[in-house]
């Protein structure tokens, strides 16, 4: 509201202050107040949509596992006879059996150190050199890794105050597929120093080193020893013998990767892992019921007709469709999931899941197991058409959810309704000042008048008890 100074009736009387409150407030009620309502409602709506997509998220997360990408609906387990040589984890398309591993030879990382020892970090390589050698004849160059993978990484004994640690950090600085340090070959109180140079990858592509080149001036590092890099080996029953350069393979049996830990042999056996696929399809149901009941709650039209008038109280989410078209499609993907083949197991009832009365879903856990048991193949096709149809890039789910998606663009529309409201209530604002300020001028000119018209009486009463 505009300022000024309000001058209640002096000369008429009148509260000319409330008079003009009083107007103000009709105008406000009038222009402003459904307007601060709408906006208000329309805030509320942009939240509930908001919280439901990111509850619709949850939802398609916990799908995210049962689709055909992720190998299908039904997890799978995998044990090894002998953790200590080779473990196992699978995923959900790989094929019961069992297969016997035996690890011939573990990956490994090249390791090079030199047999010069350093009392301390701050030992000079070689007090000897001025700096004046030839630079050539003051580097060590180091090959790690070959092919395309292959690092060249070279350091430059500077002169005679370079030390163990300059070496360490040039070095370190250099290359990105090892790492140099100091380790101590002696003791605390006798400390040996060695330079240690370890490959960062297992494996001959990428881990093995090789020194290239060792200027004629440091003879101080011409020895060395080192532990060579070098592939794992595994023998996997009906496959045969495969090298890889790493101890976590994952290309050898379809949907399994197999971690190495040690030489020998040990029996992987896959099958279906009914407890987690109970877990999951729950996860599922309990995030799919916490939308429908978001949906449910936030899409109520409450009436009242206790007063003369009856009055409609809308949810957030009553007057948007979005909400239930989000809500129909899911319940459509729900009843067109079906297995492709199969007889007992064909829909999601025969999985022990049922619709109730208020569009929640009811699990019957032990349908599932006995589903499970008898065509794990039928349910996992139910699992993951459904799953595909909702959870992938472009799903149902996707198509409300994403950047620009039907959600977005609903929270979107009601963003310029908002900001044109608040355009119009601070336009109504103005015009309530203004016209404050107007009756404020008019009142003060009436107050002036009858000022001066009591002065004329009260005049003209003296002069005619003068005349008397």
């Amino acid at each position: 509201m505009a300022g000024g100074i309000n001058f209640s009736g002096l000369a008429s009387g009148i509260d000319t202050a409330a008079l003009i409150q009083a107007s103000s407030d009709a105008t406000r009620t009038a222009r402003v107040a459904p307007n601060q309502k709408r906006v208000t409602e329309l805030e509320e709506t942009n939240a509930a949509a908001d919280e439901l997509s990111n509850k619709l998220d949850l939802l398609k997360a916990s799908l995210k596992g049962f689709t055909t990408l992720s190998g299908g609906g039904v997890s799978k387990s995998a044990t090894s006879s002998k953790e200590s040589v080779v473990s196992a984890s699978v995923a959900n398309n790989a094929v019961n059996g069992a297969y016997t591993v035996t690890v011939n030879s573990l990956a490994k990382n090249h390791t090079y150190s030199f047999d010069q020892t350093f009392a301390a970090g701050t030992t000079a390589i070689d007090g000897t050199l001025t700096g004046a050698e030839p630079a050539l004849d003051r580097t060590v160059t180091f090959t790690v890794g070959s092919g395309a993978q292959q690092e060249t990484v070279s350091v430059v004994v500077k002169d005679g105050t370079f030390t163990a640690s300059d070496f360490v950090t040039a070095f370190n600085n250099a290359s990105t597929k090892a790492q140099a340090s100091l380790v101590n070959t002696g003791t605390s109180a006798s400390p040996a120093y060695k330079i240690v140079i370890s490959s960062n990858y297992e494996g001959t592509e990428k881990g093995a080193i090789s020194r290239s080149l060792l200027g004629a001036s440091l003879g101080g590092l011409s020895g060395f020893s080192e532990d060579a890099a070098s592939d794992a080996s595994v023998t996997v029953t009906g496959i045969g013998t495969v090298t890889r350069a790493s101890n976590s393979m994952s290309d050898i049996v379809p949907g399994v990767t197999l971690s190495l830990s040690s030489v020998g042999s040990a029996t992987i056996r896959i099958a279906e892992d009914v407890d987690s696929t109970v877990s999951k399809v729950q996860s599922f149901i309990d995030a799919y019921n916490d939308v429908v009941k978001f949906v449910n709650e936030n899409n109520t039209i409450t009436r009242d007709e206790t007063s003369k008038e009856v009055k409609n109280t809308f949810a957030p989410l009553a007057s948007s469709r979005v909400d239930d078209n989000a809500l129909s499609a899911l319940r459509s993907a729900l009843s067109s999931a079906k297995a492709s083949g199969g007889s007992a197991v064909r829909i999601f009832a025969d999985l022990g899941i049922t619709t109730e009365r208020d569009g929640t879903l009811l699990f019957d856990s032990s349908k599932l197991k006995t589903a499970i048991a008898s065509e794990p193949s039928s349910v996992s096709d139910v699992l993951s058409s459904f799953a595909d149809t909702t959870a992938t890039t472009g799903g149902t789910i996707n198509v409300y959810t994403r950047y620009n998606g039907l959600l977005d663009l609903s929270i979107n529309s009601n963003k310029d309704q908002i900001a044109d409201l608040n355009e119009r209530i601070q336009d109504a604002e103005r015009q309530i000042a203004r016209q404050e300020e107007s009756m404020r001028a008019r009142y003060a000119r009436l107050e002036g008048l009858m000022s001066k018209l009591q002065q004329q009486q009260s005049s003209l009463t003296s002069a005619l008890r003068g005349l008397g």
